[in-house]
């Protein structure tokens, strides 16, 4: 995909953008080709888009999608919502399996979101981080 091309779209002089955003968010749960999703995927975070990324992160990994049960997206999932969306966490915690939780819990610790850190901690039965870490 080419990133000029991606950067000119997400452009806020774009008057079209939103548009384009909420089609690409709406397609790109269906799209098969792992290049495409990763393209879109770096053409958001490169815009900025934090939100918007959450968006269709959530699209893609929440809902149904041949891209489900991705390691790399589960964890790139949590990093803004951790940042700008701790509400997401807790949920997250619940409806993933494959994600880094040793990482994921010390960036939680780190954002101060203790309870989410301890839950993440014991989801993969690492009791000690859980006591220790999760407690501020």
């Amino acid at each position: 995909m080419d990133s000029d091309l991606w950067k000119e779209v997400l452009s806020p002089e774009n008057e079209y953008r939103r548009e384009l955003i909420d089609q690409v968010v709406t397609a790109l749960p269906e799209c098969k080709s792992p290049l495409q999703v990763s393209a879109a995927i770096q053409a958001f975070r490169t815009a900025n888009l934090t939100c918007e990324l959450i968006e269709l992160l959530e699209k893609v990994v929440l809902d149904k999608s041949a891209f489900s049960g991705n390691f790399n997206l589960q964890n790139l999932l949590f990093l803004p919502a951790i940042q700008i969306d701790a509400s997401k966490v807790m949920d997250y915690i619940h409806k993933l399996d494959n994600f880094d939780g040793p990482v994921i819990g010390e960036l939680a610790v780190e954002a101060e979101l203790y309870e989410e850190a301890f839950f993440i901690f014991k989801k993969f039965n690492l009791n000690v981080q859980a006591v220790c870490r999760s407690t501020g």
